[in-house]
């Protein structure tokens, strides 16, 4: 059976779970007759919602992700402050409200850990309002499958000084039960109607009235395990970390640094594939096989647009701008980047036709219910209600042995194996990335630094290995001039794909070597537990 109970039992006091689509005033309507929404209720009333956000002149607060405000009702005001929940996912804030009288929030009626959490955020610089809400709202409250969700509907605008921006959103909010029913609702919401899951707080998106930069790509960050965390709480903690990613670059995806967020969605993607073998491998489930599987379908979007902009970039500025003076050359990069700009396409595609928000909610779904539970024999549960430590080690330990396999007679590797070892790298420094602050940051940091070495010379040369074939799939077109610019790309990845054995080599001596140390260390730190 599966169990919420475990998300339940560990989730911080404080937090808010909760769901936000996009959507417009029409579909805003429909949802509010529809059945599955409570539409058979009575018409909720509307309410206004005025929300000031206050922020230092440096924004020190937006920059930390930090929502402090002061909301006026006809209630009375509240003065509240949202931040993102350590390890809760992309859809949990940790969350404190208190009435408050005056219209300027006052920090001492915060509990104190907060208030020096605040001054130490600003500095001590004057808070002052800086951007906010003027909202319409409705809300009801839905029962289902022994949980409470209210669902408010917003209908308003964003504002910042002069600037307006309008604002229509479902929100989905958990009152109490099971998590698992949240994003059932959600997926019901997604499949029935034309919403978009929004990754963004109605703060984001008004504090990005004052900003005129595009939103920026999100990179990794470690996911938020501490020592004695239960193995089932950290399982769901890295699936957040790494789902967090990939959300967090589809701001930049629509109106940013195209390229860079797709590499960033693509290592996300890849980051979540590799967290999901390591815990599949160890607690089978059909629910993590189904979302590897959906993994690997949008992986392979993402991996076909980013190899199209890594040829491009090569040819534009890398080693094969060398013959940007050859016939042709032009002519072969307008038909790369129309490859390129057909592979974004096919990635804002994802977003559009809802595959996102539906792997999205399903990962969270899966998560919440701590889903990998299911058919687990006693020793397994046993493994995953005991701390982390043995099952990051072990896993730490079977990574490093596939990797010194793969690596054996390094030099004499042929391009297939080279490629193999790339994989086992990458696993590994995943996997580091993942525990290692469970151990020793700072040995893991270097164990990873060298991984990273490695990976991006074996990554090298398969890009130019990519790049071959993608200049073979150009060939039907040479007719169009640029047969000989094309040739002579042709000839140098060719030449680049071999590599340069001695510097590959020492970069592999180095990371056996502070493979070595790191074994010493999570093998000893482990047993301590």
């Amino acid at each position: 059976m599966t169990r919420d109970r475990h998300a339940q039992d560990e989730d911080p006091a404080g937090s808010e779970r909760e769901l936000k689509f996009l959507a417009d005033a029409e579909t805003l309507r429909r949802v509010l007759a529809a059945p599955t929404f409570g539409g058979g209720e009575p018409s909720p009333a509307w309410r206004k919602l005025r929300t000031v956000y206050f922020d230092t002149d440096a924004g020190d607060l937006s920059r930390a992700r930090v929502a402090l405000r002061v909301r006026h009702s006809d209630d009375g005001r509240v003065m509240g402050l949202k931040r993102a929940s350590a390890d809760g996912g992309a859809f949990e804030r940790e969350e404190t409200e208190v009435a408050v009288a005056s219209a300027e929030p006052d920090l001492s009626l915060f509990p104190k850990a907060l208030a020096r959490d605040i001054a130490r955020l600003t500095g001590g610089a004057p808070l002052a309002p800086r951007f906010g809400s003027d909202i319409a709202r409705a809300t009801r409250t839905v029962a289902k499958d022994g949980a409470e969700v209210e669902i408010a509907f917003d209908d308003g605008f964003l504002f910042a000084g002069e600037r307006r921006a309008p604002t229509q959103e479902i929100e989905l909010e958990l009152k109490s039960g099971p998590p698992s029913v949240l994003f059932d609702l959600g997926l019901d919401l997604v499949e029935a109607f034309p919403v978009r899951l929004g990754v963004q707080s109605k703060a984001e998106r008004a504090h990005a009235l004052l900003d005129p930069r595009p939103p920026q790509p999100v990179h990794a960050n470690e996911p938020a395990l501490r020592a004695g965390m239960s193995l089932d709480r950290a399982v769901a903690v890295v699936l957040h970390n790494c789902l967090g990613h990939i959300l967090g670059n589809l701001p930049a995806l629509e109106g940013g640094d195209r390229v860079e967020a797709v590499h960033q969605m693509r290592v996300g993607v890849r980051r979540l594939r590799s967290a999901m073998d390591l815990f599949g491998e160890a607690f089978p489930s059909a629910g993590l096989d189904a979302l590897r599987a959906e993994a690997r379908r949008i992986g392979t979007a993402l991996g076909g647009a980013r190899d199209w902009d890594v040829f491009v970039g090569r040819l534009r500025t890398g080693a094969l701008a060398r013959f940007s003076s050859e016939p042709g050359f032009d002519s072969l990069i307008a038909a790369a980047e129309a490859k390129a700009a057909a592979g974004h396409s096919a990635v804002v595609r994802l977003v559009d036709d809802k595959t996102i928000a539906r792997f999205a909610l399903a990962v969270e779904r899966l998560a919440a219910a701590r889903a990998w539970r299911d058919g687990c024999g006693a020793d397994a549960l046993a493994a995953l209600d005991g701390p982390v430590e043995a099952f990051a080690a072990g896993s730490l330990d079977r990574l490093d042995r596939k990797l010194r396999k793969r690596g054996r007679r390094f030099q004499s590797l042929a391009p297939e194996a080279r490629h193999r070892l790339r994989i086992a790298v990458k696993h590994m420094r995943y996997a580091t990335e993942f525990f290692g602050a469970l151990f020793d940051a700072d040995e893991a940091e270097r164990f990873a630094g060298k991984a990273c070495a490695l990976q991006d010379a074996l990554g090298d040369l398969n890009d130019a290995a990519i790049a071959l074939r993608l200049v073979e799939e150009l060939a039907p077109r040479r007719a169009a001039g640029f047969a000989r610019a094309s040739g002579l790309v042709a000839g140098w990845c060719a030449r680049e794909s071999e590599g340069d054995a001695d510097a590959l080599g020492r970069d592999w001596r180095r990371l056996v070597k502070t493979s070595s140390s790191w074994r010493k260390v999570y093998e000893r730190q482990a047993e301590s537990v």
